[in-house]
């Protein structure tokens, strides 16, 4: 899954969540700006690990200040957590 990928899993969570229009979830709204509260933002944070298929630290949360650094986030974390190749021989 890809930052975009993650980015659209992330603005449809909150869209539906926070029930706000789509345009206003921009990659450099705060949380606070989208009215985000921490209960929102724990199923929202939910739902990000049901879209990259891995369950997330849960002290991340105190991480993310704006919707650009919860995908980027979630993307560094995926990436970190993926299954090492096996070594080629």
């Amino acid at each position: 899954m890809t930052f975009v990928d993650i980015a659209h899993a992330l603005r449809e969570s909150i869209v539906r969540v926070c029930g706000i229009a789509p345009e206003r979830v921009s990659p450099e709204a705060t949380l606070d700006d989208l009215g985000i509260d921490s209960l929102a933002a724990a199923e929202i944070f939910v739902d990000l690990e049901i879209a990259i298929g891995r369950d997330l630290p849960v002290d991340i949360l105190r991480r993310l200040e704006d919707v650009d650094t919860v995908g980027e986030v979630a993307v560094t974390l995926q990436a970190a957590l993926e299954p090492l190749a096996p070594p080629s021989r």
